[in-house]
């Protein structure tokens, strides 16, 4: 059997737990930022990406670590863009909430949460990419194209979320374009990925200043659009495919 269809069941049997547990504690109750309980789901992509790696005889030190491989990056202008590109597409579903007419909050996330935001998500994001990136991307890249790569496990990432998704009080077109932007994202990561020498960290330091980005969104996130997001890193991945695959074709010509 493949690594990703036993990564999958894994993921999926491992999360029902905190799906059951988010439906009986409400925790957008208690935290400013609106997420369910099962977004500790986190934890179960870690667990599976453990179980399969010991399972397939290889080395789990050695994939824990590639959660901080920046040294695969060789690119400079990657080193910073890794933080930078997700908060700028962020900013830029904004400008477009705002160009709409949208009302948004006029209260301001308190820039002090930043440092707890980046932690958390930092986490999280490691836990995630563990799995997602190391473990199933790497397998799909064996046989498929970065593009189809990313598809797959952008809606494998998407179809996991629609629970804690609904579980977060969201509506069916919030949900719906929200995973549009995941899948549309998880493209995104895949190239940089690909781009970043397979670094895992890249992808981790884009999901960790993602979400932080919209978190600081007026007021803790509520003013975000998955709709606006979606068409912001739209634009972002096509004109990165674009002028990088433009520039790669122009490198080989000469």
């Amino acid at each position: 059997m493949k690594t990703s269809p036993r990564f999958l069941w894994l993921v999926f049997l491992f999360s029902i737990p905190f799906w059951l547990a988010a439906s009986f504690l409400d925790a957008t109750k208690v935290i400013p930022v609106k997420l369910p309980l099962s977004a500790l789901q986190f934890l179960s992509v870690l667990s599976a990406a453990i179980i399969i790696t010991h399972c397939n005889s290889s080395s789990v030190r050695e994939l824990l670590l590639r959660g901080i491989d920046i040294r695969r990056i060789e690119d400079s202008l990657w080193r910073v863009g890794i933080f930078m590109l997700m908060p700028l597409i962020v900013v830029l579903s904004y400008l477009l909430i705002l160009w709409s007419g949208a009302v948004v909050s006029d209260k301001m996330t308190p820039l002090l949460s930043i440092p707890i935001f980046l932690l958390v998500y930092g986490i999280s994001g490691y836990c995630e990419q563990i799995g997602w990136t190391a473990i199933m991307t790497d397998d799909l890249l064996k046989h498929h194209t970065v593009i189809m790569s990313g598809l797959i496990v952008g809606i494998t990432w998407a179809s996991w979320h629609i629970i804690p998704f609904i579980q977060t009080h969201n509506t069916a077109a919030w949900i719906f374009w929200q995973c549009i932007y995941t899948i549309i994202y998880r493209v995104l990561l895949t190239k940089v990925y690909v781009l970043t020498n397979r670094s895992v960290f890249s992808t981790i330091a884009m999901h960790a200043t993602y979400n932080t980005a919209f978190s600081l969104m007026p007021y803790y996130g509520s003013s975000y659009n998955p709709m606006y997001m979606a068409l912001a890193t739209l634009c972002t991945t096509v004109i990165i495919f674009t002028l990088l695959n433009s520039s790669h074709s122009e490198h080989t010509v000469h």
